[in-house]
């Protein structure tokens, strides 16, 4: 049986991974092209930011069922941010030690829901071997101790102390060392700088060392995050990006004797969490939502909930979650959004339905589950409105999604993910959010929102003993790899 190695390209879209090719600056993806199977349309999950997706990439489901919202959200329960480290002036004024806690504990030990197994989790009860290099969603059986170097356990107030739960073999940066017979030899790719490991260098680095270890898992996920940085500040050089990526799947790919060897042991799958656009330059493109909702009270950055406080703004940059925390709130926010044409959505539940209006025209629709209205998915829907606000078309009792990939379930998905009220906005399209001190991309590039720009990856597959079903999303991914391994079960709830 071959094992499978999975490659999560952040921020990879499919006109850029093909002009990379056309333009003979990416072999190592040209050569999984030409010897496998590319869907240049799989849909990934909304918001369109790295943690919720991660999340359904390892569970195959999506947040409604895995309960993590998004990259940045409101816990109820604790009233207070929750941060993945998403900005670094957000993150000190809401403490350092708080977001790290978040992302290196809380993510995976409490926010990831326990009714729903992770691939690892599956794979590993199979009797097999999971392996997560650099993936902060990463939940497994075995508990990995957590190094926290020198400077960051000082600026934390040496108040991260613990273990994580993760797969067998399991690195994160060096926060998190894999159990192999000899450590990864130190280099500059490990310096505060460079994320502490966290980088496309140190990830193959470690694969590398894995595979000479002879301990490779039966299943390895692998991050790469690198482009994404890059095209946040330079959208223009795009391919240019990307062949460093390449470059380090070739670096791979040399490990064997030959790439067809590579292919002979091993089914090797890329894939995208999301795209991004790119964001206008001049100040008009950037949506200040402290100055749309100025009658409300919003809690600041870092200060605890007070019984006057109204509203809770969690910014992920092209769409953004709203919490109103008073009865009667919720109907003034999405009144004070709806006449900006800058806006794209503004959706809310209302029981068990989903209400979604149109920016700027102020035109509304309605759906929910279980109705005599069916997705390409086999999803069955009960819509009512107007169906151009979701650029929703009805074939017969079929749904087809165009300019909103798979929008029911991943609108759904965002919403049913907290039991509180929540309103989720989106930005339209080269416009981006601003609030208290959140990072903007200004002439750079952005993602969040729903939009096909940004909801839409490149699925690359090679050595798979049978073809990806299409049409194809990242929710489908992991049902597909335990195929491969021979593992005949679905990811659901426990």
């Amino acid at each position: 049986m071959k094992k499978v190695i999975l490659f999560l390209i952040d921020s990879m879209m499919p006109d850029v991974l093909e002009a990379c090719i056309a333009e003979k600056k990416a072999p190592g993806m040209q050569f999984l092209m030409e010897h496998g199977q590319y869907i240049a349309d799989c849909t990934t999950v909304f918001p369109t930011m790295t943690a919720s997706i991660d999340c359904s990439l390892i569970t195959g489901v999506y947040p409604d069922q895995h309960k993590v919202p998004g990259l940045v959200w409101y816990d109820p329960e604790m009233k207070q941010m929750v941060n993945y480290i998403n900005g670094s002036l957000p993150v000190q004024k809401l403490g350092i030690a708080q977001c790290a806690r978040n992302v290196l504990f809380d993510l995976n030990e409490r926010h990831l829901n326990r009714d729903v197994k992770t691939i690892h989790e599956i794979v590993e009860e199979q009797g097999l071997v999971s392996g997560s290099i650099n993936v902060i969603a990463h939940r497994g059986h075995k508990k990995h101790k957590v190094h926290i170097p020198p400077l960051l356990d000082a600026v934390t107030g040496f108040r991260l102390k613990g273990k994580v739960s993760g797969p067998t073999i399991m690195s994160l940066g060096t926060l998190v060392r894999p159990d192999l017979f000899r450590t990864i030899t130190w280099n500059a790719s490990q310096s505060i700088i460079e994320g502490y490991g966290v980088n496309d260098t140190h990830a193959i680095d470690v694969l590398l060392e894995v595979l000479r270890s002879g301990k490779q898992p039966d299943f390895t996920l692998v991050y790469m995050p690198e482009n994404d940085h890059k095209l946040h500040r330079t959208p223009h050089e795009a391919v240019s990006h990307l062949a460093d990526v390449d470059k380090q799947l070739v670096r791979f790919l040399d490990f064997f004797d030959s790439w067809e060897q590579m292919l002979e042991r091993n089914v090797c799958i890329l894939v995208s969490d999301h795209g991004q656009t790119v964001i206008g330059k001049s100040e008009e493109y950037t949506i200040s939502l402290d100055e749309l909702l100025s009658r409300f009270s919003v809690l600041r950055l870092g200060e605890q909930v007070s019984p006057d406080c109204e509203l809770v703004i969690c910014n992920n940059e092209r769409m953004s979650y709203l919490y109103p925390l008073q009865a009667g709130v919720m109907g003034k926010i999405v009144d004070d959004l709806s006449h900006d044409q800058r806006i794209d959505l503004i959706a809310w539940k209302e029981g068990e339905q989903v209400v979604v209006r149109q920016g700027g025209t102020g035109k509304t629709l309605r759906f929910w589950r279980n109705g005599p209205w069916t997705d390409i998915h086999g999803v069955t829907w009960g819509v009512e409105g107007e169906l151009e606000v979701l650029d929703v078309r009805g074939n017969g009792r079929e749904l087809q999604f165009s300019t909103y990939p798979d929008a029911f379930s991943r609108l759904y998905g965002a919403l049913f993910a907290q039991t509180c009220e929540v309103v989720a906005v989106t930005a339209a399209p080269s416009y981006q959010f601003l609030s208290e001190l959140a990072p903007t991309h200004p002439g750079g590039g952005s993602h969040g929102s729903l939009h096909k720009q940004d909801s839409l990856v490149p699925l690359l597959i090679a050595g798979a003993s049978r073809s990806f079903p299409t049409p194809a999303r990242i929710v489908d991914i992991s049902a597909f790899i335990l195929q491969e391994l021979g593992i005949e079960t679905a990811l659901v709830p426990r």
